[in-house]
């Protein structure tokens, strides 16, 4: 798994694969200009060519979308991987094999047995359904044709309560096994019987088609009437989305995803052809959802009731959207009639109809001041100072984007304030409680640091060409410079896209990969230049420091020599980066 993985490894790993190579086979590149080839985005439809692969830094940047990063990137992005099978498939690229420890090994090869037993399972249901006319004529009265039955492999459990532990469950080991999908349960006397009984049954697939557990539905009358596996070492009910991995399969590219509520609702649009629809399994919209759908598609529809019921619902995942929301994501919701569901609603109006309504699913900005304005009397200062203050708690959970900058003047033409009060408003927030010693982690960072680290990340050679840098200072930022040094001096040989790997999953990874997509205009030496001219004012701006502190101390008291000595030392070293800042000259 990604935390089993070396660092070491990874790095050895990168330096074998040329990127270039590696994404010319999905994506034809031209070479444009200097080291960079181009090629129209993989990540977003466009008509010229702003992807941008650079062979000397091993890094890939377009210019449309702002997809970046390195090899390991470009396969969890375009080949929708994980972490870790990035790895494993960059690996299998470059001829070589992921080392692992025997305790992960184990791990590794138990979840593979897990699969492999939950995969005969569904085999074993589907069979069964092909079987009973009882479950072929309920598929039937559903409106299910074969065709989707087999695409999704739909099945049947029989009644009785040791149909799969018969069939499966041979030894200690298999039962053992069963019981660790969920398929079967545990007696409080001893012994086990089957979870599922007399249900159709609907296997849940995990993005890479890997069957995580079963949904299964009574054919009469029964409770409860839908029953989904128990959380286990595969399934986590609040990460996964039926119907996704379908959705993935049929269309490479997902414009938009369609989230409804039941599996009878994905398996119905897909039947009339709208390939795009995905639900939640009997839980509320999770952050594991947003996140997993965002790497996807940026159109995200929720589908709800449009009962009280419904609109509540909305609301909750309206604010677990809000603190993932960015200006690339538009969410929008669509209420459907009274007594109404996809599933019914498409069978009656066919695809064409069905997506008319889907163009009328209001927006997320739309549905959010809407529901606002309802807890508020929006006729009086009172309530309109109330809405704005609602409003602003949930604002303020976004970054500073676009999108806050827009939902805030509708705020202000809403609530009828000006906008700078509630800019005022939306400072005065509780900030978290930070390790003092990651706050240089928040990526605000001076100046001349950013510049110096975004150049250093671009260029590692250049730390050749500091001749001198003086000890840390209180420069936000400066700490990290001093780490991120210390790396490239340890490992001269690394590239930029291997760089960012030693901060992937911590503190600092979004703001190297963000200092890394950075492009500027400078050729190689001008760059020099300018990364040597940084170096040069944080020596200045630490030797001005020293001496104010020493002013300040001889003002109230005498000064050692030796303090005399570093005084005089260090005016005259000022007095010389003063002259080579000015001029923009070669630090000597």
């Amino acid at each position: 798994m990604a935390e089993n993985i070396s660092r070491e490894f990874i790095e050895l790993l990168l330096n074998k694969v040329d990127l270039v190579d590696l994404i010319n086979i999905q994506i034809p590149l031209r070479k444009k200009s200097g080291s960079n080839y181009f090629a129209r985005c993989p990540f977003h439809n466009e008509k010229s060519a702003s992807f941008s692969v650079s062979q000397p830094k091993q890094f890939y940047y377009c210019f449309g979308c702002g997809a970046h990063g390195n090899a390991i990137d470009f396969l969890m992005q375009h080949e929708r991987m994980a972490f870790p099978e990035a790895v494993e498939a960059l690996a299998r690229h470059a001829g070589m094999e992921v080392p692992r420890n025997t305790s992960t090994q184990q791990k590794v090869e138990s979840l593979s047995a897990l699969f492999e037993l939950t995969s005969l399972t569904a085999q074993y249901y589907y069979e069964q359904m092909r079987k009973s006319p009882r479950a072929i004529d309920y598929l039937k009265t559903r409106n299910i044709s074969g065709a989707i039955a087999r695409q999704f492999q739909i099945g049947f459990a029989p009644g009785g309560w040791d149909n799969v532990l018969d069939y499966l469950g041979k030894t200690a080991e298999d039962k053992k096994r069963l019981l660790e999908t969920g398929v079967i349960i545990k007696k409080p006397e001893g012994g086990f019987y089957d979870r599922f009984r007399d249900r159709i049954m609907f296997p849940i697939h995990d993005y890479r088609g890997r069957i995580i557990g079963f949904g299964g539905r009574v054919i009469d009358q029964g409770e409860p009437k839908y029953l989904n596996s128990p959380e286990t070492a595969l399934f986590q009910k609040g990460h996964e989305l039926y119907g996704l991995y379908q959705a993935l399969k049929i269309n490479r590219k997902l414009e938009r995803v369609l989230i409804v509520e039941g599996y009878m609702d994905v398996i119905a649009l897909f039947q009339h052809d709208i390939t795009y629809a995905a639900a939640t399994l009997g839980t509320a919209t999770t952050e594991h959802h947003i996140k997993r759908l965002s790497r996807y598609t940026s159109d995200i529809i929720f589908c709800f009731d449009g009962d009280n019921a419904g609109r509540a619902a909305a609301w909750r995942a309206l604010q677990v959207i809000f603190p993932l929301m960015d200006d690339r994501l538009q969410v929008r919701f669509l209420f459907l009639p009274e007594g109404e569901d996809p599933d019914s609603m498409v069978h009656k109006e066919g695809k064409a109809a069905f997506e008319t309504h889907i163009t009328t699913a209001i927006s997320f900005s739309t549905f959010f001041f809407q529901t606002l304005s309802l807890q508020s009397d929006m006729g009086t200062m009172e309530g309109r100072a109330r809405f704005a203050a609602l409003a602003l708690e949930q604002i303020k959970q976004l970054p500073a984007t676009i999108f806050q900058k827009m939902l805030l003047d509708e705020l202000a033409k809403r609530a009828r304030v000006n906008i700078n009060d509630l800019h005022v408003g939306l400072k005065k927030k509780t900030l978290p409680i930070v390790d003092p010693a990651m706050t240089a982690r928040a990526c605000k960072f001076a100046p001349p640091v950013k510049l110096a680290m975004t150049l250093l990340i671009q260029y590692p050679h250049f730390i050749t060409d500091i001749a001198e840098l003086m000890p840390a200072n209180n420069l936000p930022g400066y700490d990290f410079f001093l780490e991120l040094i210390n790396l490239i001096q340890q490992k001269p040989h690394l590239k930029a896209g291997t760089l960012i790997e030693y901060w992937r999953g911590e503190k600092g990874d979004e703001f190297f990969t963000k200092m890394e997509e950075w492009q500027h205009n400078f050729s190689e030496e001008n760059a020099k230049n300018e990364f040597l001219g940084a170096i040069r004012k944080l020596n200045l701006m630490w030797l001005e420091e020293e001496i104010n502190r020493l002013l300040a101390k001889a003002s109230m008291e005498a000064l050692s020599s030796h303090e005399k000595s570093q005084l005089s030392n260090w005016i005259s070293k000022k007095q010389q980066y003063k002259q080579m800042v000015s001029a923009g000259g070669e630090h000597k």
